[in-house]
Order: structure tokens, then C-alpha cells, then sequence
């Protein structure tokens, strides 16, 4: 009896062994990435009043000192526009918002595939440009999940100081980077069945070269040198999974501080990959190399879609100080729209599900847990770009989304506009670039204004 139970747990010890040198040789456990000065350069902005109000018996501290460099930026952007007066007060229509001289804060919601449309969009919009330029004046960028990656691009695509030739580089990288040839370009996804081994869905390890590759095509670093450059502030948000705060990395400082290029790109990769790393979904990411320990990241999506909540409030207090005359505490709604940046929100993904009549008949709890799942984002993703209406009450808002995708003209031979269950599927993405394209050059534009209060 005594030899069965130590063969027993001789066994168990060996099987162990192996599964703990199966995770780390085929990297089956967290996707790791060293970069000691990631930390320097994240921002844990504070919540919003209603928030605060809300959260009123937790313990937070709420009012507690923060950097909030995208609050900062959003105030000077308020105070340059009151400096111009009403020169600088241009009503733009759907087809020229991009064009106009106001200055813009653009913001890239989430959406994994879906980021094909976005890159479709922004190269249409590229190549229609005479400068190469998708978008003048942009001066914030804010990306979650696949939005980081296309902010990253789009720091440098929409820069109007950097060169005509590294713009189109920039937005060539962006294209290259939503049209893999094969899923497994960008994740290795064998199925829900290796959870258990692996901790997730999908291994990362492809989407982390792909990304190195999109920003540093064989070492070179045009774009991280742009990015350094850039006159745009790019801001990636993400959630650290220890205390659940949603966190934000400031793009250019992460590559202004780093030691050499091979530096900056792990720190650029580090912060993309957190916005991207969906629990269960994609494997967990996690920074090393930190004061602080090591730190384990999840997709931003988890609570934002769009981040703003604070630094747009932040805006809002300059903006009524620097409204109407001074004396005035509460300057009329268009007196405040003379001095607010205008919003441009790009939904990487539709804003309504399709019918899913079989999930009538079926218990099935994997089907029925991403069907809740992707409801859950859905109503997040719109809900996010709703609330920044509540926030910016007077200012104009520009949107688009990839609604449409099922029922347009793909003109593309090669795309399969059929979604599937892949998480990245070549066909189905390049029928999303498509989409873009056509949004982009349909004749009253990609964007349309949010309605106001």
C-alpha cells in the first residue's frame, strides 16, 4: 500500500515537473516583457465626481495628489483656442471635420480585429490627403486594446510636423500591421481546451513580434525617433490587475527616457500588449524589471473604452474660466463651444450584435459566457462614448464606428466579410480595412457629430 501512494505521488511530482517546464519552454504562462522604467511614465488618474460621489464609502483616496498629463494637455488646448477668439470658430461639415484648423483630440476604442477598420479608415483617408495627412491638428491620441496600437502609428501618421515620407512609412506600418496572412501572425490560438495549461485562450507571442515589428521593421527606428519627436500627445490606458485602477502610459516619455531604441521599443510593446491582454482570452501580461515588483496588466477594456472621465472634466473647468467675459461664472453653451478642442471618437467595431437565435436551444455555457461577454463590451464601448457627451456637454464630437460591415459593397476579391470564430481572421479583416475605405471616401464622410445637451 505504502509503494502504491509513493509511485502515486512520485507520479503527480513528475507530471507536475513537466507541465512547470511546459509552460515556461513553450511559454505557456504569463507573456513576460523586462522594461525597468515602464513604471516611470504611468498615470493613475483620479475619478470622476460622480464617481467619487459614488465610491463615497470606499476607501480611496479620491483627492489625493495625481499627475494627470492628459489633463493638462486638454487645459492648454482650451486656453490656445480662447487665445485665437473667434477666428478659429469653423463649422465643419461630416466630409471636412478632419480638415478643419481646431485643434483635436482623437480617441481609438478597443475591438481586436475590428482595429482593421480603423487602419482602413486613417489610410483612405492618408492617401486622399495631398499632404499625407489623414487628420490636421490632432494634438491628443488615446488608445485601449487595439487602439494602442494604432495610437503608436498614429502619433507619427498624423504628426503635420514630421516628413511626408515618414507619415506615409507610419501609415504603410499601420496597414502592414491589420493584415496578417494567417491568424497565427498574431495569436496563438488553439482553443479554449488549453486554459488549464496555458491560463488563457490564445498565446501572445506573436502579436508581441508583430508590434515589434509594426514600430520596428528590422530594427529600424524611423518611427520610434518620430515618436520621440511627435507633436502629438499619445496616451495608451490599461488596468493593473493587483488593485483593479485603471492606469494610462504617456507614449512619449516611455521613448524619451529610455536608455537606447531596443529599450523603448520593449516599453511600447509592454504598454500596447497590457491594453490587449483580455483576461481568459489572451495570455496575461507582465512587466518585470520594476521598482515596485513585477506587475500583471489587463486590456483596458475591462473598464474603459474611451478614458477621459477626469482630464475631460479637468477641460470642462477650463473652459468656463476661459469663456465669455470673466466676470461670468456660467458663460452660455456657445460661448463655451468657442473655446473646447473638437472630439474625434473612432469605434473600432459595430455598436449592435447580430441575431444569435440558436443560443435559444442551447445550454452550452463557453457560447453563452462569450455572448454575455461580447454584450458586456458592447454596452461598455457605447456607453463610454455616450458619457463623454455628459462630460463635454457643449463641445463638437465627431464619431465613427463599423456598423455597415455586414451589408456594404466589399470591393476587395480576397476579403470574406462572413466574421467566423477566429479571433483574427485575414478575410474577414480585410473586408474591415475595405469598409474603411469606403467610409472614408463615401461623400459625406466617415464621421458624424454627437448630438448635443
Amino acid at each position: 500500500m505504502l509503494y502504491v501512494i509513493l509511485t502515486a505521488l512520485a507520479t503527480l511530482l513528475v507530471v507536475g515537473l513537466a507541465l512547470w517546464f511546459l509552460r515556461k519552454r513553450l511559454n505557456w504562462g504569463p507573456q513576460s516583457i523586462h522594461s525597468p522604467h515602464f513604471a516611470h511614465h504611468i498615470h493613475k488618474p483620479r475619478a470622476s465626481k460622480f464617481i467619487a460621489d459614488i465610491q463615497r464609502d470606499a476607501a480611496i483616496d479620491h483627492f489625493g495628489p495625481r499627475k494627470d498629463p492628459m489633463a493638462w494637455e486638454l487645459r492648454k488646448m482650451v486656453a490656445r483656442k480662447a487665445a485665437f477668439g473667434d477666428d478659429t470658430l469653423v463649422k465643419a461639415l461630416p466630409g471636412d471635420a478632419g480638415d478643419t484648423p481646431t485643434e483635436k483630440v482623437l480617441m481609438l476604442s478597443g475591438g481586436g480585429q475590428w482595429g482593421a477598420y480603423g487602419a482602413g479608415l486613417f489610410k483612405a483617408l492618408h492617401d486622399a490627403s495631398p499632404d499625407a495627412l489623414a487628420m490636421k491638428n490632432v494634438k491628443v491620441i488615446t488608445g485601449i486594446s487595439t487602439g494602442s496600437l494604432q495610437t503608436l502609428l498614429l502619433m507619427v501618421a498624423l504628426d503635420g510636423n514630421a516628413r511626408k515620407e515618414t507619415r506615409q512609412y507610419a501609415i504603410k506600418r499601420l496597414e502592414w500591421g491589420y493584415s496578417p496572412r494567417h491568424e497565427s501572425e498574431v495569436v496563438d490560438n488553439r482553443g479554449m481546451a488549453q486554459m488549464l495549461l496555458r491560463g488563457a485562450q490564445a498565446g501572445t507571442g506573436p502579436l508581441r513580434k508583430r508590434i515589434r515589428d509594426a514600430i520596428y521593421e528590422n530594427c529600424d527606428a524611423t518611427i520610434i525617433e518620430a515618436i520621440r519627436d511627435s507633436s502629438i500627445e499619445g496616451y495608451i490606458g490599461f488596468v493593473e490587475a493587483n488593485c483593479g485602477h485603471f492606469h494610462y502610459a504617456d507614449v512619449r516619455e516611455l521613448v524619451r527616457t529610455a536608455p537606447d531604441n531596443e529599450a523603448a521599443v520593449e516599453a511600447l510593446t509592454a504598454a500596447a500588449m497590457a491594453s490587449s491582454a483580455m483576461p481568459v482570452f489572451h495570455q496575461q501580461l507582465r512587466v518585470t524589471g520594476l521598482e515596485q515588483g513585477d506587475r500583471s496588466l489587463y486590456d483596458g477594456g475591462v473598464r474603459r473604452s474611451v478614458f477621459f472621465e477626469r482630464a475631460v472634466e479637468e477641460m470642462h473647468e477650463e473652459i468656463k474660466k476661459r469663456a465669455g467675459h470673466p466676470a461670468d461664472a456660467n458663460p452660455s453653451g456657445k460661448e463655451q463651444a468657442r473655446v473646447t478642442p473638437d472630439f474625434f471618437v473612432v469605434r473600432n467595431g459595430p455598436t449592435v450584435r447580430t441575431p444569435a437565435p440558436h443560443l435559444d436551444g442551447s445550454d452550452d455555457p463557453l457560447g453563452n459566457g462569450k455572448r454575455g461577454y461580447d454584450l458586456l463590451v458592447n454596452e461598455s464601448e457605447i456607453g463610454a462614448i455616450a458619457n463623454l457627451r455628459l462630460l463635454n456637454p457643449h463641445g463638437t464630437i465627431w464619431v465613427t464606428t463599423a456598423d455597415g460591415w455586414d451589408c456594404f459593397d466589399c470591393q476587395c476579391p480576397d476579403a470574406d466579410c462572413s466574421k467566423g470564430d477566429e479571433m483574427f481572421k485575414p478575410g474577414f479583416m480585410t473586408c474591415l480595412r475595405d469598409l474603411g475605405r469606403h467610409k472614408a471616401t463615401r461623400e459625406d464622410g466617415p464621421w458624424w457629430e454627437l448630438s448635443k445637451l
